[in-house]
């Protein structure tokens, strides 16, 4: 493929994630009107159903090719990739069924097909999710006491103890930040720039424009240099319109790269000044619970 044809795939391809929502709010429309429409007062309510199909099957059809084309720009993570990209066509596919068994006498066909397609567009957003935001973006924020129903691990004694001196400082410092701030991006399932930041180890591989991490200068650290860019300069990190880290987090960043970006050892193994245990306070006060 020539680089001509490759930017003209890429450009159709980052219309993806605008058509992908004509298909979501169609089918979501329509399982709200058929739903309405069991009630006498509301039989009418689904006359459309037709035309809003019709929209359905031809939006989702663009979104996945548009997918299709978006996936050769490379960076995601395979098996994800793999599955969005099947269970959205899936999702294409199930809307001509779905179209195909809209008329009369097929009634309850019609119907099972219309929420077969609903579950399958579930799982599809679901993986999508996971692509752009990272593995576990749906249950990251999980309100605690949900969170067993999720498999996720229980916050450490220490942490949750109010001690800030004693929590690990990689584990249950910086990692948690990376985790919210800059992984979705920077991890295993999606590499932008080429640049992981999932690990110390990832941070110190030369990315696209060199290692993200100087262990021991934070100043000449690249993640750093990114983070403290003016918001609306395009190599800010993050990106505008992301959330952004707070002045307590990338200062909690710097320290550690200060002080050898260690992967082991307790906050207090590696003296922290009252500046930094005031920063550990009010970043671990905003931490979701």
């Amino acid at each position: 493929m020539s680089s001509h044809q490759n930017e003209i795939g890429l450009f159709l391809g980052h219309f993806h994630p605008m058509l992908v929502h004509l298909p979501i709010g169609g089918l979501v429309l329509l399982g709200v009107l058929e739903v309405l429409a069991t009630f006498p007062r509301f039989k009418e309510a689904a006359q459309s159903r037709r035309v809003i199909l019709g929209l359905v099957a031809a939006g989702s059809a663009a979104a996945a090719a548009c997918g299709w084309l978006l996936a050769q720009s490379g960076g995601y993570d395979a098996q994800l990739l793999f599955w969005h990209r099947w269970t959205g066509l899936g999702v294409t596919g199930a809307c001509l069924l779905t179209l195909l068994l809209c008329k009369p006498g097929r009634q309850s066909a019609y119907r099972l097909a219309l929420l077969a397609t609903l579950v399958l567009l579930v799982v599809a957003g679901h993986f999508g999710s996971e692509i752009t935001h990272g593995r576990g973006f749906l249950s990251r924020y999980v309100p605690a006491p949900w969170r067993p129903m999720t498999g996720q691990a229980a916050q450490s004694k220490a942490a949750a103890s109010g001690e800030p001196g004693q929590r690990q400082l990689y584990a249950e410092v910086v990692q948690p930040i990376l985790q919210r701030r800059c992984v979705p991006c920077h991890g295993a399932e999606k590499q932008k720039g080429n640049l992981r930041l999932d690990s110390p180890a990832a941070m110190r591989h030369r990315g696209e424009n060199g290692p993200a991490l100087v262990a021991g200068k934070a100043n000449e650290s690249r993640m750093i240099q990114r983070l403290l860019l003016p918001l609306d300069q395009e190599e800010h990190m993050p990106p505008e319109g992301k959330p952004q880290p707070t002045p307590e987090e990338i200062g909690l960043l710097q320290w550690w790269i200060n002080v050898g970006a260690p992967e082991k050892g307790t906050v207090s193994e590696f003296n922290p000044g009252a500046d930094v245990l005031r920063m550990l306070e009010v970043a671990g006060a905003r931490e979701p619970r």
